[in-house]
């Protein structure tokens, strides 16, 4: 079954989900103990290719077991999170 490739912006948009998950379990649950979050050091394999429509560069997030038979590139950045106070 194929895959609609994964972009860049959808792939942040999924660890910004799961870190605010995360942060909302341990207040509805009353954890007692939480962890800040500082920096997330992010580490993405991705593939630049060539949309087939226009030609356009795209750069597509490769997933877990490989990629699509071109090269492949390891970004690596830092993302801190920037939490709105409740209220």
């Amino acid at each position: 079954m194929a895959h609609e490739a994964l972009s860049l912006a959808d792939a942040i948009d999924v660890i910004r989900g799961e870190i605010g998950k995360a942060r909302i379990r341990a207040e509805v649950l009353g954890e007692e103990m939480r962890f800040s979050v500082g920096t997330v050091d992010v580490e993405i394999l991705v593939q630049i290719t060539r949309n087939s429509k226009d030609g356009e560069p795209v750069l597509e997030v490769v997933e877990a077991g490989g990629s699509k038979g071109g090269d492949t590139h390891r970004i690596t950045f830092p993302m801190t999170p920037e939490i709105e106070p409740h209220g």
